[in-house]
């Protein structure tokens, strides 16, 4: 992976958690989600040990690596995102 791509898959995945968080919170609450309110890396227990989460930047980051390789990164969207997490078993 180059860095135009790698710089790609970066915006991409915060675009990707903050839409994600947002669309689990109320309406007023989802107004006041920015690019820092976002979380950079959380973990949660797995079978495997710890993943990170999806709602993260990192872990969307990780997740969107994997979907690249089947995908284009441009096509990529949150339903995509999703129906891969379940397909994989993460959470």
């Amino acid at each position: 992976m180059n860095a135009k791509i790698a710089k790609k898959i970066s915006r991409k995945a915060e675009e990707l958690s903050m839409a994600l968080l947002k669309e689990q919170l109320s309406d007023t609450e989802a107004a006041k989600v920015t690019k820092s309110s976002v979380p950079k890396q959380e973990y949660a227990p797995s079978d495997k040990g710890y993943q990170t989460l999806a709602m993260s930047t990192k872990g969307m980051k990780t997740i969107l690596k994997s979907m690249v390789k089947t995908k284009d990164l441009d096509t990529i969207s949150l339903d995509d995102v999703k129906e891969y997490c379940e397909q994989v078993g993460r959470a």
